[in-house]
């Protein structure tokens, strides 16, 4: 009889940035990827996974907001202008612990916002991520089989 296991993809919350200074996402650096986002034109963005070592909150359009605990997986796509860039250069990796933090909205000419970001990290201060698909390893001195 074949024994199956069930691998499930990990699904995290996407954070929504809303409008008040002082939102930030604190957690370990679980995935990072430089072009693995879409931004609002359809560009290549930064996309982070992390786990939380704060709690965190969510808005969406309407403003309404989501509450994440520690512990809990969210997914932050960098598309907003200035937040790709921090992103970018700050280059974050799976193990480091990270804070990503709105620190002000500003009216552009255009009437247009423009939300600024703080970024603080802590390189390696997170541990070793496991790798997605890694195997466990057998110490025993038994045969496989």
């Amino acid at each position: 009889m074949t024994n199956w296991e069930t691998i499930e993809a990990p699904s995290g919350s996407f954070i929504g940035w809303g409008s008040r200074k002082g939102q930030h996402v604190t957690g370990r650096v679980v995935e990072y990827a430089i072009d693995g986002g879409t931004d609002f034109n359809g560009g290549k963005c930064p996309m982070l996974s992390i786990e939380l070592t704060e709690p965190a909150a969510s808005f969406n359009k309407e403003g309404e907001r989501t509450d994440h605990e520690p512990g809990a997986l969210v997914n932050i796509t960098a598309g907003q202008v200035k937040l790709k860039s921090v992103i970018r250069t700050a280059d974050p990796a799976p193990g480091d612990l990270i804070k990503v933090e709105l620190t002000g909205v500003a009216k552009t000419a255009s009437g247009n916002t423009l939300k600024e970001f703080n970024v603080k990290i802590a390189r390696g201060a997170g541990g070793p991520v496991k790798p997605k698909a890694a195997a466990e390893v057998d110490d025993s001195d038994e045969p496989p089989f």
